[in-house]
């Protein structure tokens, strides 16, 4: 069993039929002007270069009339420094009660040195989150001992 090879380019080039010949085509009537001929108007002045009156210029895609761009000034996201100080707030006032409640005041004091890592949050609100969280977590930290030194006593 013998396989047969495919015939090479050159081969199904020569045995190509000879292409039938078409007719000529007519010649365009007088009036038609043919896609990249010259058009000229009646009006045209002496700086006429053949394009027509809604072709793009190049002086509008360059020079000194153009408007540079400028993108958008993108919002300010949002400030850190007013929920640190607000859980700072609530730790103190846990703080003056118990001081199981130190991670709130732990959260705090991290909120606001977030906050005053931050280049376009307040840094006023920021120092008071901080030391209302600070006070807070001394305040805890008494209550807790006070707490365990009385399990010892009795």
């Amino acid at each position: 069993m013998t396989e047969v090879p495919p015939p090479t380019r050159r081969a199904r080039k020569e045995d190509v039929a000879p292409a039938v010949e078409l007719p000529p085509v007519p010649p365009l009537p007088a009036d038609v002007r043919a896609a990249g001929s010259e058009m000229t108007t009646p009006d045209a002045g002496d700086d006429d270069d053949g394009r027509l009156p809604t072709a793009q210029l190049e002086m509008a895609a360059f020079g000194d009339h153009l408007i540079p761009y400028a993108p958008p000034v993108p919002p300010k996201p949002p400030s850190v420094a007013p929920w640190g100080l607000g859980v700072a707030i609530i730790a103190l006032a846990a703080a003056l009660f118990t001081g199981w409640l130190v991670p709130i005041g732990v959260v705090g004091a991290i909120l606001a040195t977030v906050s005053l890592r931050r280049a376009h949050d307040s840094r006023r609100v920021a120092v008071w989150a901080l030391a209302l969280a600070v006070v807070s977590i001394a305040f805890s930290v008494g209550w807790l001992i006070w707490g365990f030194s009385q399990l010892l006593v009795g």
